[in-house]
């Protein structure tokens, strides 16, 4: 009787593992353009997935000599939030080459956990690229993008022409431009990425690419006319229904009045993972 009992209490703590760990995911948090791992705190966003039980369970450090991970305490049986680092000025496919990275750590953690992937603005272009180019892990689940310039943005342009002087003025901006000049510079392969996406672009290589049957969300901004956009990435473009290769795979929301990372981004990524867990 003894022998019988100790077989069932061992099944039920087994079965108690395996529910525990089928319920906790993985979110990796992918800051944009001139982000950092900071600006998913500050927002507001990683405390209201604290609220809903998502813990922080890591920081990941994109560096020269590969990823520096800082894991931080938590259970395995929750959902865990991990927020990577990268060099925002870099061009696309250096970036990407970090998410992969990423993603692959997240996997040999967490290998029987699902992966949720959400990138603002760039970050989601960003992390789009790492899957299309260099392979999805049967862990991803989904991409949420935030605000994020699917088929780019005009603003790019701009950036180029400021740099695109003859060579005296281009000496005295470099002297006298200061650090927004500078900052320019050391994105000029990055703005050659995110210009808007037309045959020969990189962007167009990505979006005519075949995807991962994955689950797609798009969190698009409006103004407060109702129109969707803002003024750095318009509507059309924040919507992964209009990347010819997702089209109607791609979920809208409409949330936001501004670019930048809010608190309701918060709510919106709770309202999306809860939907993904049903």
């Amino acid at each position: 009787m003894k022998a019988v009992n100790k077989l069932i209490a061992a099944a039920l703590f087994s079965w108690l593992m395996l529910t525990g760990t089928a319920r906790a995911d993985v979110l990796l948090l992918v800051h944009g353009y001139q982000g950092n791992i900071f600006s998913w705190e500050q927002s507001g966003v990683v405390p209201v997935l604290q609220q809903f039980g998502w813990k922080r369970a890591g920081i990941l450090l994109g560096a020269p000599a590969g990823l520096i991970p800082i894991p931080l305490p938590g259970y395995q049986e929750e959902n865990k939030v991990i927020n990577l680092q990268v060099n925002s000025e870099a061009p696309l496919i250096i970036q990407a080459n970090v998410v992969t990275a990423a993603i692959r750590w997240i996997v040999d953690h967490y290998p029987s956990e699902k992966v949720i992937i959400a990138g603002h603005s760039l970050g989601g272009v960003v992390a789009r690229m790492a899957l299309v180019r260099n392979g999805c892990p049967p862990n991803v689940q989904a991409l949420v993008t935030i605000a994020s310039p699917h088929l780019g943005t005009a603003l790019a342009y701009r950036g180029l022409d400021e740099l695109d002087d003859p060579l005296p003025v281009r000496i005295l901006k470099e002297m006298l431009g200061g650090e927004t000049y500078d900052m320019l510079r050391r994105s000029q392969g990055l703005l050659n990425d995110i210009v808007p996406a037309i045959p020969g672009r990189l962007l167009h290589w990505l979006n005519t690419r075949q995807h991962p049957d994955i689950e797609y969300f798009s969190v698009v901004r409006s103004t407060v006319t109702g129109a969707l956009g803002d003024p750095i990435v318009s509507g059309y473009s924040q919507d992964m229904g209009n990347v010819p290769a997702i089209g109607k795979k791609s979920t809208r929301l409409i949330q936001g009045f501004t670019h930048w990372l809010n608190v309701l981004d918060g709510y919106a990524l709770v309202n999306i993972l809860e939907q993904l867990d049903d």
